[in-house]
């Protein structure tokens, strides 16, 4: 038998395409996620510090739903 080869043509733009397609509430979400176990991590900062900088990085993981403009898109 002859082998064949398989051609296989991969959009390059499909990766990106994919990602700007994602809501930008779970982006958000995610990256204050990731925030926060940094700020945890952080072994520079001191721990009052550390409290501080990790309640504002919640305050803002725990409001992206309620920012002006997602009660613009629900509308």
């Amino acid at each position: 038998m002859q082998s064949a080869k398989k051609l296989v043509l991969v959009d390059e733009f499909d990766r990106e395409y994919k990602r700007l397609q994602r809501p930008t509430a779970v982006v958000v979400k995610a990256n204050h996620s990731l925030s926060l176990s940094n700020t945890l991590r952080n072994s520079s900062l001191p721990d009052d510090r550390k409290v501080k900088h990790y309640a504002y990085e919640l305050r803002k993981y725990l409001n992206v739903d309620k920012s002006p403009n997602s009660r613009l898109r629900r509308q």
